[in-house]
């Protein structure tokens, strides 16, 4: 019996030693990922920045499109290095939300008018169906806008070429509710619910950009306002992805965090 006990703690020694190991290595990935990554990877980004106006002569047109693809190409691997570390940080509860009073209406528009690019290339028109008393909301701005960037590009990626994308903003129940319609291919029930698990790797590939991680990220800051996220696909080849937010729980914690 005392051999038994003694190897028992001896195993659960080693356990101990090895969940301490991986989450060392989980903090030194963080850190690498944040200064060996992100922090170059801006670098580039104002470097192509600044040779695209043309800061140190004049390019030809087969040059500005080089540069340009290599531009977008290091703006979605530095989105791709902050959604992860926005991630481990949210899954080991590292932050905390910070609310204020902001328009969700002028939010989704500043967003929109970062894909007019991809908006005219596929002839896809957005229009924006507000339904709410008004348009101000509770909650944490910048992640909120990282919710609304998530859904906004899965929506794009997947809709039909000269179709029509719909955001409706309602008020139910005493939320507001927020969702991206698109004329897309139907998604079933399983596929759907994979969309927002953190490991995608062996799942079909939905979208061309935002998808696995970005999507897991977002559902965690919904949930983290109390909130929900909205993903529904119909037959008829319309498709909904969204998100509800309780604004009578969301204002009580701003009027908390304010005293």
């Amino acid at each position: 019996m005392l051999k038994d006990r003694q190897l028992k703690r001896v195993v659960s020694c080693s356990e101990l030693v090895k969940t301490n190991n991986l989450e060392e290595l989980r903090k030194d990935f963080i850190e690498t990922l944040t200064h060996d990554l992100k922090t170059p990877i801006l670098a580039q980004i104002r470097a192509l920045e600044l040779i695209l106006q043309n800061r140190f002569g004049e390019l030809n047109k087969e040059q500005s499109e080089m540069l340009q693809l290599s531009l977008d190409s290091c703006q979605y691997m530095y989105e791709m290095v902050s959604t992860l570390i926005s991630t481990y940080k949210l899954e080991n509860e590292e932050f905390k939300l910070n609310y204020s009073y902001f328009n969700i209406i002028h939010l989704i528009e500043e967003n929109i008018k970062d894909v007019e690019k991809y908006l005219k290339t596929n002839n896809i028109k957005i229009v924006v169906i507000p339904e709410i008393t008004s348009p101000m909301v509770v909650g944490d701005v910048i992640r909120i806008q990282k919710v609304v960037q998530a859904l906004l590009f899965n929506s794009l990626n997947s809709a039909y070429k000269n179709s029509i994308l719909k955001i409706r903003l309602n008020e139910h129940n005493k939320e507001i509710i927020v969702e991206f319609e698109s004329h897309s291919c139907y998604i079933e029930p399983e596929k759907l619910e994979k969309m927002f698990k953190l490991n995608t790797a062996s799942t079909e590939k939905f979208d061309k950009i935002g998808t696995g991680i970005g999507l897991f990220l977002a559902k965690k800051i919904i949930e983290k306002h109390n909130g929900e996220i909205v993903a529904k696909s119909d037959i008829r080849q319309r498709n909904i992805l969204g998100f509800k937010i309780p604004v009578k729980a969301s204002q009580e914690i701003f009027y908390q965090n304010c005293v």
